[in-house]
């Protein structure tokens, strides 16, 4: 896993971002099939969240989807295929240029699927968890953390609890 790892920083939201997503999915969008569906998710997808800056897109495909074409399509386009980079169920590819995307390639309607698109409309709706979420962030870099895979460790268990709450409001 040594070879996800990458320095990370923290900034403001950018107004930008959601353009951003469109453009780099319009690009994804013409390189694959059309049944496959394209999120913007992440820190990046919610208005005001402190984020790192790099745009996170999720594509979700049918279970009888070829996978081995989407990621070569996705690699053609400078795309960085790092397997499911430890997440069962997930592939991680990364481009990092001017802007820096992640993409999960998932099954469409499966768990990690359902999971993403409901954090991300809680922390839309909800500005408390948006907070919560926000101030692990903060804490994370205040304790010194400056790489990838310490920063998502130590944000892990927030991050579970409100997916939790994401998934289920009565929690």
């Amino acid at each position: 896993m040594t070879e996800l790892d990458e320095p990370i920083h923290l900034c403001v939201y950018d107004p930008l971002w959601p353009a951003l997503f469109v453009s780099e999915a319009g690009r994804i969008r013409a390189a694959l099939p059309a049944d496959v569906a394209i999120e913007h998710i992440g820190s990046t997808s919610v208005p005001g969240l402190l984020s790192k800056p790099i745009i996170d897109i999720m594509l979700g495909v049918e279970p009888d989807h070829g996978l081995a074409g989407v990621r070569t399509a996705l690699v053609a386009l400078g795309y960085e295929d790092m397997g499911e980079a430890g997440v069962p169920g997930r592939l991680y590819l990364r481009r990092r240029a001017e802007t820096a995307f992640n993409i999960a390639l998932v099954l469409r309607g499966g768990s990690i699927w359902i999971a993403n698109l409901a954090l991300r409309d809680y922390l839309r709706t909800n500005p408390a968890a948006a907070g919560e979420y926000a101030d692990a962030k903060r804490s994370a870099l205040e304790s010194g953390i400056r790489s990838l895979l310490a920063y998502s460790d130590f944000k892990s268990a927030v991050l579970a609890r409100l997916i939790g709450r994401a998934l289920d409001p009565n929690r």
